[in-house]
């Protein structure tokens, strides 16, 4: 059971109880294409929920509990609506008080509601996992009659997260400090830089038969939060599905990162530092990070770390080390830098020389992450790779807000994790494509140490020998026989990986593939098929 419209503005209004979910589909219907009145000023939200529902749907390390959603992440919002349009000042607060979530707001809309004079504010949410990168994506909505604000609506139907899944609705009290005029607010990263068009009208205009993307047999659609193929200057995309119909701000919807950050951050700042800088990769561990020492640390360099190959772990078979405690304890226990660099360190002893056998550890790349900072502290004037280079890198991009946020350590040292934890909007994936395919075709010795990731072969390391696929520099890549798609040589495909089922494909026909999904699937075979119908290959 849904509610209507009058439901919808009454329970906001407190008129009527909150007595079930918003069908996100039927939004549209409720406003005009009117914009509502501009306002500025600090959305107070209450201490506790008026209404509350939360039901557990996957918790597979038992960590639901109900007092993690008797607050909410944050006390206010200062927002901005001009010409219909509602910014948030801050858009990722990763220092929330809560326990347990970190918050995300996106650009939201301010439209006037049919046959009224008061509009809905409808803005994109996200509860994130503290020190983790789960992001369950939502919806608020709430009524403003030009002067105040009604009670606001939190939705949440769908997430990014492989492990918890949860829906959650509640009504809060929320109150509109109007400041004393409203300010112009600009934000580059509004503008929808890119012309999106539905996946379908590929599949028509391609004739491609049947359904070979994320929206495949592979896949249960409940798991796919959002997939797509970026055909140089064109976005096909599918639609953001959730529980409750399709997210209506799917252009803000957030996404993680996972270990998407070891090629963005890791294999970016490396190159980003020998840009400016010296070649680093060659520089031995011990003598950057103090806390990596003795026999074992001795031989092992910087691109060691970048490849996961320091030659120390437990076992060489694909997932089990880092399905392991040390792994887990690592993630999710340590939430200092101390902690986490003691772990990263000491947690796996010397199986074979370094540079000659992958074995997947993301502490490995976290301690990159801490070389990288050392490294800077030591010959430059910065001492954060992440702040002092890769945010203005990724401003240079015109990426949004959103990756230029990432967790870092708690405490005094604020070390980025480098190996997960950052976020991106469906608009930077398109402008990373770019970026990476210019790569692929540039001679230049510019981002040399990514351009060996994503060209260089002789020096690539077996990863999943049974699939044929590869890892160099902090990128994956997979390799096809010759003559699998005609072609007289292999075909090579890098692609950056994330937890819980999330890829991105740098085809060799200047497409890229990507899907973010949550069901542990990582299967992509058919689209690259399929994009070679598209444009071949070779």
């Amino acid at each position: 059971m849904h509610m209507h419209s009058e439901g919808l503005v009454d329970v906001l209004e407190g008129k009527k109880r909150l007595s079930s979910s918003i069908n996100f589909n039927k939004l549209p219907t409720y406003t005009s294409q009117e914009n509502g009145e501009d306002f500025s000023g600090q959305l107070i939200i209450s201490n506790s929920p008026k209404g509350l529902g939360v039901t557990p749907l996957r918790d597979e390390t038992y960590l639901h509990q109900e007092s993690n959603f008797t607050q909410f992440p944050v006390s206010f919002i200062n927002v901005v609506s001009v010409d219909g349009v509602v910014t948030p000042e801050i858009k990722i607060n990763l220092a929330t008080e809560h326990p347990y979530f970190n918050f995300h707001v996106g650009f939201g809309t301010n439209k006037k509601l049919k046959e009224s004079n008061s509009s809905l504010i409808t803005m994109p949410f996200s509860f994130l996992h503290k020190g983790a990168n789960c992001v369950h994506n939502g919806i608020m909505l709430a009524v403003f009659d030009g002067k105040n604000i009604s009670n606001a609506i939190f939705q949440i139907s769908s997430e990014t997260c492989a492990y918890y899944k949860f829906d959650y609705i509640a009504l809060y009290e929320t109150k509109l400090q109007q400041a004393n005029k409203t300010k112009q607010v600009f934000d580059d990263s509004l503008l929808n830089k890119v012309e999106k068009q539905p996946i379908e009208t590929l599949y028509k205009k391609s004739k491609i038969k049947s359904k070979v993307f994320a929206d495949g047999k592979s896949f249960a659609p409940e798991n796919v939060t959002l997939f797509g193929l970026i055909d140089d200057d064109i976005h096909y995309t599918s639609a953001c599905e959730t529980r409750e119909g399709i997210y209506p701000l799917c252009d803000q919807m957030l996404l993680p990162s996972y270990s998407l950050a070891k090629s963005l951050a890791g294999t970016f700042g490396i190159a980003l530092i020998e840009n400016e800088h010296d070649k680093i990769s060659d520089l031995m561990v011990e003598d950057l990070v103090k806390e990596c020492k003795g026999r074992k640390w001795r031989d092992v360099t910087v691109e060691d770390l970048s490849d996961m190959a320091t030659g120390n772990f437990f076992s060489s078979i694909f997932d089990i080390d880092e399905a392991g405690l040390k792994q887990l304890s690592f993630i999710f226990d340590a939430p200092t830098d101390d902690k986490k660099i003691e772990l990263a360190c000491n947690a796996y002893p010397r199986k074979s020389k370094p540079g000659t056998r992958f074995v997947y550890h993301t502490s490995d790349t976290y301690i990159l992450g801490k070389a990288l900072n050392s490294y800077l502290e030591k010959n430059t004037k910065i001492d954060d790779y992440y702040s002092d280079l890769l945010i203005p890198f990724f401003t240079d991009l015109k990426l949004s807000y959103a990756p230029s946020f990432t967790l870092k350590t708690e405490g005094d040292v604020k070390q980025p994790y480098t190996g997960w934890g950052m976020y991106l909007l469906q608009d930077d994936l398109m402008q990373l494509s770019k970026f990476i395919h210019a790569q692929m075709k540039d001679k230049t010795e510019n981002f040399k140490f990514l351009k060996q990731a994503l060209l260089q072969k002789k020096d690539t390391l077996v990863a999943i020998p049974g699939a044929n696929i590869f890892y160099n520099n902090g990128f994956w890549l997979r390799k096809y026989k010759k003559g699998t798609f005609g072609c007289k040589t292999e075909t090579w495909v890098p692609f950056m990986s994330g937890f819980g089922g999330i890829t991105v494909a740098f085809l060799p026909n200047n497409m890229t593939y990507y899907y973010f999904s949550d069901g542990y699937t990582f299967s992509w075979d058919s689209a690259v098929f399929a994009a070679n119908q598209v444009r071949p290959f070779c």
